[in-house]
């Protein structure tokens, strides 16, 4: 009769305490060996690096990627103005060359656009604003800038003729030398040199501008469209205009940005719920100076679509009136201050 085959269990009761000291130290053997293999396989697939070719890419795409492979980057800045800001120039490993992880890379960056402060041409005669914009001061060199356009309004009481009343960007912008400046300027005075008549082309110049231009000679307006451009050197500005009726018809071009700088354009939309005069005025939130007109008295059906296109400046507040009577007050915000 074959002898009962016992559960290991059994063994286990009868097992000395140094059986038991044996079994747990072999397991625990086993466990760091495979634990030692997996970080040795990883570690190693960590180090085996191909370096990329760099030259000619653009600093800010490839920096995601030179983290993931945990390079140390070290930056020079060199400048020529023939080259692409942010163009890599050089770097201190050659491309194809294999690598580990946390090795030092040097690279040459393009330095290759001036940085200005944009000044307050505001109050200066348009030839004044043209010499200060032809020399502006980047660092301790001068610069030059270039005019977008001038959009001219009716003199008013108060001011001369060929006088700045307004620019775009604002004072104190910290740009670049390839954004344009854009002025709104009163008129010559020399009915041969209105360049504010509606017989000349009002496209490539801003919208807040002409709006103000328009108001001021009660010449009826409106958006018909705001179209998204992928060229920021369009934002803001009038792309198309054609006169329906006696009201001029713009498409204004809009660069759609995810995060709000603190200046740039933005847009006021709603529907009037009844034929009225309509007015919006703009507060700056964290100042104590009297709120400016966006626009006033507009004559606007019930019922239709308006859209309208500002330039903000900080953190702003916008109220919407209906006659006399408060309508809406909407909030702008910038995502940082300075």
């Amino acid at each position: 009769m074959s002898e009962e085959k016992k559960p290991v269990s059994y063994y286990l009761k009868i097992m000395p305490f140094s059986g038991y000291l044996l079994y747990f130290s072999l397991g625990l053997f086993f466990f760091f060996i495979s634990a030692f293999m997996v970080i040795l396989v990883r570690t190693k697939s960590d180090t085996n690096i191909i370096m990329p070719d760099l030259v000619g890419q653009n600093y800010i795409d490839v920096h995601n990627e030179l983290m993931r492979l945990r390079l140390k980057v070290r930056i020079e800045s060199k400048r020529y103005t023939d080259k692409n800001d942010g163009e890599i120039l050089y770097q201190s490993i050659s491309p194809g060359k294999k690598l580990e992880s946390g090795s030092k890379l040097y690279l040459t960056v393009n330095d290759g656009v001036d940085r200005v402060i944009i000044p307050d041409f505001r109050g200066q005669q348009l030839n004044s604003a043209r010499a200060l914009i032809d020399k502006t001061l980047s660092g301790d060199t001068y610069v030059s800038m270039t005019i977008g356009g001038i959009t001219y309004i009716p003199i008013s009481e108060g001011l001369s003729a060929d006088t700045v009343v307004d620019q775009i960007p604002f004072p104190g912008k910290n740009t670049s030398t390839r954004e344009k400046i854009y002025l709104l300027v009163t008129e010559s005075g020399n009915k041969n040199d209105k360049a504010s008549s509606i017989n000349n082309s009002l496209e490539g110049n801003p919208f807040p501008f002409v709006a103000t231009s328009l108001q001021k000679q009660k010449i009826p307006f409106r958006i018909k469209e705001i179209l998204n451009t992928k060229d920021r050197r369009e934002n803001g500005l009038i792309v198309k205009s054609e006169k329906v009726g006696n009201v001029l018809q713009f498409a204004v071009s809009l660069f759609p940005l995810k995060e709000k700088n603190i200046q740039g354009y933005e847009t006021i939309s709603f529907k009037p719920t009844s034929s009225e005069k309509y007015s919006a005025k703009l507060q700056n939130i964290d100042s104590d100076n009297p709120s400016s007109e966006i626009f006033s008295s507009l004559d606007l059906e019930g019922g239709e679509n308006f859209q309208y296109v500002f330039y903000r400046v900080g953190d702003v507040r916008v109220d919407l009136m209906k006659g006399k009577d408060s309508l809406n007050s909407i909030t702008y915000k910038s995502d940082y201050k300075k």
